[in-house]
């Protein structure tokens, strides 16, 4: 039996589902090299109600929502940065039980048809360097990364690879 995923672009009803598939996807990809208070601190100072609907107004912030049955399982962001010309990637979960299954990927090119739309021709990332599945998913999918920076979640600093794909449609 198939998945068969459907994707939209968010909305506020949202909320609460994105926020689920968010910390859940979190606490499996980051747990083994940031401590939970550092991972929930971040989530409870970023991804608020409030926060959600603030990025809901921004129009250089543009969401997507996968769903499976009705019930959301993956989300994507894309946020338009004028002063670097660059269209990034924010966001990409999936909830565990459904990576592999192609709705990551579904969600990239939503993000990707979108950043078109905005005149861009490649899309950025950022992705923690101890987040191993996820940066060779990525470079998997011909993303290259040539920058690094500090990425602070809560008293835990990580070193961030920032990288970038020409946009494949």
């Amino acid at each position: 039996m198939s998945l068969q995923p459907t994707y939209r672009q968010w909305t506020l009803d949202d909320t609460n589902d994105i926020q689920k598939v968010l910390f859940n996807t979190w606490l499996a990809s980051y747990a083994d090299f940031i401590p939970i208070t550092d991972i929930q601190w971040y989530f409870n100072n970023y991804y608020s109600e409030i926060n959600f609907a603030q990025l809901f107004d921004d129009p250089k912030s543009i969401a997507f929502v996968s769903e499976v049955k009705g019930h959301i399982v993956g989300y994507a962001r894309m946020k338009i940065n004028t002063e670097q010309q660059r269209c990034y990637l924010e966001s990409l979960y999936v909830l565990p039980e459904f990576q592999g299954k192609g709705i990551g990927s579904g969600l990239l090119q939503h993000v990707e048809r979108k950043a078109v739309d905005h005149s861009f021709r490649q899309i950025w990332l950022g992705v923690m360097e101890q987040n191993v599945p996820s940066l060779e998913w990525y470079k998997k999918l011909g993303f290259t990364f040539v920058e690094q920076s500090p990425f602070q979640m809560g008293k835990t600093t990580v070193n961030h690879f920032v990288g970038y794909r020409d946009i494949k449609l």
